[in-house]
């Protein structure tokens, strides 16, 4: 701060001892004429209070001049005053008062018996240095519930994945323990139908080693069915067919009657005979073709028989159904690509063949309309548009079908 600005900070700036009026000023002289006094009293330039006050040099010469016009505004103007009056060690809330009374006498007068009018007590320093605070103690408790807290976030995973490989573990386990079991009961049950196979064999093997030695009919094997002894010893007995052949009487164990003597000992001449040719299979019927199922036309003087709706086709075809009207002038047949027919149509056939000017062909009624050669299309979807005109160049709603070429 310079000289002057010391000056005007010491209390004994004033050469009478004053700390706000400035000595020989009278009461009547204006606000901008005393601040403008006591900065030229002091010898300081508004350039040096434009540095300390951060004030703009044009709104300290229009304070001082009483042109608060060119101010930015009253409480944006008031703020500057207060501003460079404590720079001038002038009392500022001295200098609001005038301001105040200056630019409104009237409120100033109607306010001054009230709380307005009473002066701003002094502005008081405010220290913003941190202040030591003793900290709180938390109980053991509350510690606790607080790291439960912070690791509760990824413990509970944790626990759930755990969780998750062992009942997979469990059940592999389980799998394999029941595994071994079920394979042992399917060898327990294989090792039996084994051994019931190989005493069923063994068995037949002895009764016919029993048969060709010489022994007699009437022994029976132990544990041999006497139906099947009889029927392994008819063909060593006479061919003749006499009921006596069989000396062994029936046992009366067997509960099923054995079959007569000359069906079973008795080779019958039939032995010879050549078996019965067999049938051919019955060779499948063709399969019928589809059924041709004609196009509904929206008007009842036009329809399309064939083709049918979605039929394939091929080489040259066909175009029959109805074309009338009441004044009836020619029909036409057109086709186009694709069931949308988004690429117009084309004529191919109708009554009006020589054009325009030639002679146009009668109305057909359940007849053929004209004829298409597909041989000339690509293979593809195509819709076929059947219209009739009359006389005034009218035409009821055309009838379409599509069809499937296939050449």
């Amino acid at each position: 701060m310079s000289e002057n600005a010391a000056y005007l900070d010491s209390p004994t700036a004033s050469p009478e001892g004053g700390t706000g009026e400035v000595p020989g000023v009278p009461s009547l002289q204006s606000l901008g004429a005393i601040l403008r006094d006591r900065r030229e009293s002091a010898g300081i330039p508004l350039s040096e209070v434009e540095s300390a006050t951060r004030i703009r040099q044009k709104y300290l010469a229009a304070i001082e001049s009483d042109e608060w016009h060119l101010l930015p505004g009253e409480v944006v103007g008031r703020g500057f005053l207060r501003n460079y009056a404590y720079y001038l060690n002038l009392d500022p809330n001295q200098m609001i008062d005038r301001r105040r009374a200056m630019a409104d006498n009237s409120l100033s007068r109607t306010l001054a018996s009230t709380s307005t009018g009473v002066r701003l007590p002094p502005v008081r320093p405010v220290d913003y240095r941190p202040q030591d605070v003793d900290l709180e103690h938390t109980s053991f408790s509350t510690r606790i519930s607080e790291s439960f807290e912070s690791i509760r976030d990824w413990l509970v995973p944790v626990v759930a994945a755990g969780l998750i490989v062992l009942v997979v573990l469990a059940l592999v386990w389980g799998a394999r323990s029941m595994g071994g079991e079920i394979g042992s009961a399917f060898s327990s049950i294989q090792e039996r139908v084994s051994s019931t196979l190989d005493l069923s064999q063994g068995q037949t093997d002895q009764m016919a080693d029993g048969s060709d030695g010489g022994g007699s009919p009437d022994e029976e094997a132990p544990g041999a069915v006497p139906v099947v002894a009889v029927a392994i010893s008819s063909p060593t007995a006479t061919p003749t067919p006499l009921p006596t052949a069989t000396s062994t009487p029936l046992p009366t164990q067997t509960q099923t009657p054995l079959p007569e003597p000359t069906a079973t000992a008795t080779p019958t001449p039939t032995a010879t005979e050549e078996p019965p040719e067999e049938e051919p299979p019955p060779q499948p019927a063709e399969p019928a073709p589809p059924a041709i199922v004609p196009v509904s036309c929206a008007d009842t003087r036009l329809a399309i028989a064939s083709p049918g709706i979605n039929q394939t086709v091929s080489g040259q075809i066909p175009i029959t159904g109805r074309a009338t009207h009441e004044q009836f002038d020619f029909y036409k047949l057109e086709i186009a690509p694709g069931n949308n027919a988004g690429q117009g149509f084309t004529w191919f056939d109708g009554s009006d063949r020589t054009g325009s000017g030639g002679a146009k062909g009668p109305p057909v009624q359940n007849g053929i309309l004209g004829h298409l050669n597909s041989a000339g299309l690509a293979n593809g979807v195509y819709t076929i548009r059947l219209t009739v005109v009359d006389t005034s160049s009218n035409y009821p709603t055309p009838c379409q079908v599509t069809i499937n070429v296939r050449n």
